[in-house]
């Protein structure tokens, strides 16, 4: 660990390092830190490439509390799932914060997934109130892997249903993880009576009906669409009953301004409803989060793999990590 090189850590490896028992309360911490202003962190730069249906984004981050620094380069391109590869992809730049001075580079994709499944058991954790029994995926690809993987760990809800627009993707999934997860060839029927409810799509045009929830429900919207918000009928955010919640307001300012220009109003981030009593809401309210991504949650996630790294190798060398 002493070398003056800065240290390369893959995919594989970071994936064999990270644990829900870490990443979660990290990444709860950082949402926390955000919203009492201890986190320096710009609306990412978002560079999109129409001619490849992708977009390049730049997220830099730093964390007071955690002294991290760190900056993350992600692409998004649709097209990647047709050619074997995650439709999301990341190279996350960790610094020492004392000095600026680059101490890792690693790949990004299992941490972005990651992450943004933790972010997602965060918010249902402090914005969901009542049972957590059912848990309906819209999309089987890495985020719908995830965070059933992420939401049956930390909750251990009895039914996990998922469904896809290509079935057979569905069906796939729910065979890799086993008799929990069932598959739903109709979205409506997968969404109703769901306590929980995961958006994880590329969609242009809305994948949920308001008439389709229960009093109570929660929804965790992370697909990035056209518009960041393309997922959820406009009835949803239009029902006095509903609620809706962010990870970065400033962020959101940005990027789901056509949502507040028409009139849908932010309660707030995730961050100050762990905190503020006024944040609770009603048993019959139903929830969103909007899930836009935050570069200081791949920051800390970044710490954690390195730590995790640091106490495995001084481990191997037989010394104590520091």
């Amino acid at each position: 660990m002493s070398s003056q090189q800065p240290l390369f850590l893959s995919d594989e490896t970071v994936k064999s390092l990270l644990k829900w028992e870490t990443l979660i309360p990290a990444v709860e911490g950082a949402m926390r830190d955000l919203s009492k202003k201890d986190v320096l962190q710009p609306p990412r730069l978002i560079l999109p490439i129409p001619s490849k249906n992708g977009a390049l984004l730049a997220m830099p981050a730093f964390s007071k509390s955690e002294s991290a620094l760190g900056c993350k380069i992600v692409t998004s391109f649709q097209n990647n799932q047709e050619k074997g590869l995650p439709s999301i992809m990341g190279t996350i730049l960790f610094m020492d914060s004392d000095t600026g001075k680059l101490k890792v580079i690693m790949e990004g994709t299992e941490i972005t997934a990651w992450r943004t499944a933790a972010a997602s058991v965060v918010a249902t954790k402090h914005l969901h109130v009542g049972e957590k029994k059912v848990l309906a995926i819209l999309g089987a690809g890495t985020q719908g892997r995830i965070h059933a993987l992420a939401m049956r760990h930390y909750f251990n809800f009895h039914e996990v249903r998922i469904w896809n627009r290509t079935e057979s993707r569905a069906k796939a999934l729910c065979s890799e993880l086993g008799s929990w997860a069932t598959h739903y060839s109709n979205k409506e029927r997968c969404v109703r009576d769901a306590d929980v409810i995961v958006t994880a799509t590329y969609s242009p045009t809305p994948i949920v009906r308001l008439s389709w929830l229960k009093p109570g429900a929660h929804i965790n919207a992370i697909g990035f669409g056209v518009k960041h918000h393309n997922e959820l009928e406009d009835e949803i955010y239009k029902s006095e009953s509903t609620v809706v919640w962010v990870d970065h307001m400033e962020a959101a300012q940005k990027e789901l301004a056509e949502l507040i220009n028409n009139g849908v109003r932010m309660r707030g981030e995730v961050g100050q409803a762990m905190t503020l009593t006024h944040a609770q809401t009603q048993s019959s309210n139903i929830t969103v989060f909007h899930s836009l991504g935050m570069a200081v949650e791949d920051v800390v996630a970044a710490k954690v793999v390195f730590e995790a790294h640091k106490e495995k190798i001084d481990a191997a060398n037989n010394r104590p990590s520091n």
